[in-house]
């Protein structure tokens, strides 16, 4: 991409007026077009910027950059998908497994202690209740001057899982420790392993998702610095 400073900024203007606000989304557009747009500047002189831009909009069909900011934000789901599950490898064939099993076993003699062999569901949802909250409001709150970003938006999708974790633990407590046989006890058996398998996943998750997160705001700085360096 060879445009001036000045073409590159009104071009991002152009795309953002296309709907696609995200910083890394108007630049992984540029990089597709740009070269068409001077190519159609040499060929026409007569053009101005913004009729070669339409011109070149024009051509990408119906949907427009659609195509390319939805592969982006694909490739960007794809990375962490991938990220988390060498993350868990790791977590489960390392010294960290440590953390979990000793996780388990506190919240088993929680249960001895408190003479309740049903308490280790509330010590396990008040776990992942208070871990995900924290989680939540010290990242979110913390890394907001990244949220122009599809990079660090794609990681959001982490805080989505943990807000499921934090609905398995509200409910925990009424379907789960005080559960009841009354109406169809199939349904209410298969909720209740749901609840668990939610409870015990946020759980071991709590022990990768930072660090996922972390790559994802480092990405995204790395991205935003070379941007910010391509404007000046």
């Amino acid at each position: 991409m060879t445009c001036s400073k000045d073409q590159i900024k009104q071009l991002k203007k152009l795309i953002s007026k296309k709907g696609y606000s995200e910083i890394d989304v108007q630049y992984e557009i540029l990089d597709h077009v740009a070269c068409k747009i001077e190519d159609l500047l040499k060929d026409h002189p007569s053009l101005n910027l913004e009729d070669a831009f339409r011109k070149v909009h024009a051509s990408f069909g119906i949907f427009g950059f659609s195509e390319l900011e939805e592969s982006y934000k694909k490739a960007i789901e794809k990375r962490i998908r991938l990220n988390y599950w060498k993350e868990l490898k790791h977590l489960l064939t390392s010294y960290r497994l440590l953390f979990p099993i000793l996780l388990g076993l506190l919240i088993y003699q929680t249960s001895i202690l408190l003479k309740d062999p049903e308490a280790w569901v509330l010590v396990l949802a008040g776990f992942v209740l208070g871990g995900n909250s924290i989680f939540i409001f010290t990242y979110w709150k913390k890394y907001q001057y990244l949220k122009n970003f599809a990079s660090f938006i794609g990681s959001t999708q982490v805080f989505q899982a943990l807000n499921m974790g934090i609905l398995a633990s509200l409910y925990s407590y009424q379907f789960v420790y005080k559960s009841t046989e009354e109406g169809s006890f199939l349904f209410l058996f298969i909720f209740k392993i749901l609840i668990i398998l939610i409870l015990v996943g946020c759980a071991i998750s709590s022990f990768i998702l930072p660090k996922l997160l972390e790559q994802s705001i480092t990405e995204t700085e790395r991205l935003k610095k070379r941007y910010e360096s391509a404007e000046k």
